[in-house]
Parts: structure tokens; C-alpha cells; sequence
């Protein structure tokens, strides 16, 4: 009985030993899915206190278009990678449109994240592959020329007043 005790305690040691990954990688997917989830519906107020202080502007500056020439559509995590203990690398997809287009676009964004005092913040972000312009980057957005007008000229004709 003693013998199965033992081996039941040591293997309770060895599972406690593990649980601080998973709980930080738990962690980190809620406050990260919170983040993304926040922005996605323009509440930058709740995504900013999970953004690492050096990161706010540039972060910021990313989304300055979110809401007024860009609709986030979807947000998805698609994988989460624990570093260590203390960083890791959340990839997100966007589906996203232009307001003055409609043509549904997509892009993965890579987002680094870091644990300081057991608070988990996004330290940077960076487009890995898909489409240009969701995170500020500069776009040339080719709009055609007013269509010209091909009806031919019209005469009214007036009666004639005396």
C-alpha cells in the first residue's frame, strides 16, 4: 500500500510540475483571443491594457484606419507556440474588407507576446503572408475614373409663347 502511495504522490508531483505551461499557455490564448476579439469590434480601450507599453503607438498607428476605411470581419487564432515560460507566438488570421471596395481580403498576423508580473502583453505584431494594408501598411488602391457619360445630347423643345 505504502509502494502505491509513493507512486501515486510522485506522480502527482510530476503533473503539478507541468502545470505551469499549461496554465500559462491558457492564459495567454484568453487574454490574446480577448485582445483580438476587443479590436475586431473597435474597443481599442480593452485591447491597449494588454499591449506592452513601447508597443501602444505603433499599435495604435496599425489600426488607425480599423472601423473608417477597414471592416474587421473575423478574427481566428490559429496556433499558439509557448517560447518559454514567459513569451509566446500567437498567429492570428484576419478576414477583412475595404469599405469603398466590399472584396473580401485576408491576412495572418504574427503577434509576440510577453508575461511581466504574471500579466501577459503583446510586445509586437507582423504580417506573415496575405493581403497589404490591414496593418497600416501602404497601399496604392487603384480606383477607375468616373465613367463618361455616352448618352447623346438632348434638346428640350419648348412651345413656342406668344
Amino acid at each position: 500500500m505504502r509502494a502505491w502511495l509513493g507512486r501515486c504522490l510522485g506522480a502527482a508531483s510530476l503533473l503539478a510540475a507541468c502545470m505551469p505551461a499549461a496554465t500559462s499557455a491558457r492564459k495567454v490564448s484568453d487574454v490574446a483571443r480577448d485582445v483580438n476579439v476587443a479590436t475586431r469590434f473597435g474597443r481599442m480601450d480593452v485591447a491597449i491594457e494588454h499591449t506592452a507599453e513601447a508597443h501602444r503607438p505603433e499599435f495604435m498607428r496599425q489600426r488607425a484606419d480599423w472601423g473608417k476605411e477597414i471592416r474587421i470581419l473575423d478574427v481566428e487564432i490559429t496556433k499558439l507556440e509557448m517560447k518559454d515560460e514567459d513569451s509566446a507566438e500567437v498567429f492570428v488570421d484576419v478576414g477583412w474588407v475595404r469599405m469603398s471596395e466590399g472584396l473580401l481580403r485576408s491576412t495572418r498576423v504574427k503577434q509576440d507576446w510577453r508575461s511581466e508580473e504574471n500579466d501577459w502583453q503583446l510586445a509586437a505584431e507582423e504580417r506573415l503572408s496575405g493581403d497589404l494594408g490591414l496593418l497600416g501598411e501602404p497601399v496604392v488602391v487603384l480606383r477607375p475614373e468616373a465613367p463618361r457619360d455616352v448618352h447623346f445630347p438632348v434638346k428640350t423643345l419648348q412651345p413656342a409663347r406668344d
